[in-house]
């Protein structure tokens, strides 16, 4: 689980605090940022026991995931602490095994606004 937990944040961290222009938190629980990179919008929400990343551009739209499949995800919470600090948490759980991770996460070229 400490694998799938390093992974989840490591991508989080890449897309929000280096790559966001901005960043949105909706009500659902969606993190929607638009990218430093010409017309890119990404973003990230729990679903179906999973963390996924939607990624817009002109030519299309993808989503990929970005938890390890055989790690449930539960309990996907983010929340604005500061105009770029937010704090993300989840729980993971694997074979009868859980694990609560919090993590904050400073946003370095993005202000963060929420759907509120």
């Amino acid at each position: 689980m400490q694998e799938a937990r390093r992974h989840i944040l490591a991508q989080l961290e890449k897309t929000v605090c280096y790559d966001a222009q901005s960043v949105r938190l909706q009500a659902d629980g969606k993190i929607s940022c638009r990218m430093l990179e010409g017309c890119k919008q990404v973003t990230v929400y729990s679903d179906k026991q999973g963390v996924y990343q939607r990624t817009r551009t002109n030519k299309g739209t993808g989503v990929n995931p970005v938890s390890l499949e055989e790690v449930g995800v539960f309990g996907w919470q983010v929340r604005r602490c500061s105009p770029q600090m937010l704090c993300v948490s989840f729980s993971l759980y694997r074979n009868g095994r859980s694990m609560q991770v919090t993590q904050y996460l400073i946003c370095y070229s993005a202000r963060i606004t929420d759907d509120a």
